[in-house]
């Protein structure tokens, strides 16, 4: 086969990017609303909650949508490439000494849980059948 299957989650990153957005700006907001309104009716401490509320929600979108951006799985006949946000992973189909697979929830991805030396190593990818056939190929089982 020799070719060179590139997979990633750009476009699953989107929504991510939309609450990351929305909380850091309501987050933004709600300090400046406090300065720049006089007629208080919430004490300091009640806008702080919603401040850090608003913060989570932005800093939750932040790493969902790095992490999305970042991911990114290649896969040849012979070797496998891994990149997370926090990890990369190269390895050898040959090391693969069995696997499953599920579709993941209801969206267009595949969940591949790798066992190789006692390990368990899960790639997500769109390209169910091309893995499939190329780990059938070298003789792995499911």
């Amino acid at each position: 086969m020799n070719d060179k299957i590139i997979d990633g989650m750009k476009k699953e990153g989107k929504p991510f990017k939309y609450v990351m957005i929305f909380g850091y700006v309501f987050a933004i907001l709600m300090l400046l609303s406090n300065y720049f309104i006089f007629d208080v009716k919430y004490s300091d401490a009640v806008i702080l909650k919603i401040f850090i509320i608003y913060l989570m929600f932005g800093t939750f979108g932040l790493y969902g949508w790095l992490y999305a951006v970042t991911y990114k799985v290649e896969f040849t006949d012979d070797k496998v490439y891994l990149r997370t946000l926090f990890k990369k992973i190269k390895f050898n189909i040959i090391d693969i000494e069995k696997y499953t697979v599920k579709r993941y929830r209801k969206s267009v991805f595949y969940q591949f849980h790798l066992f190789i030396n006692g390990k368990k190593i899960l790639i997500n990818t769109r390209y169910k059948d091309e893995f499939e056939n190329i780990l059938k190929s070298k003789g792995i089982s499911q």
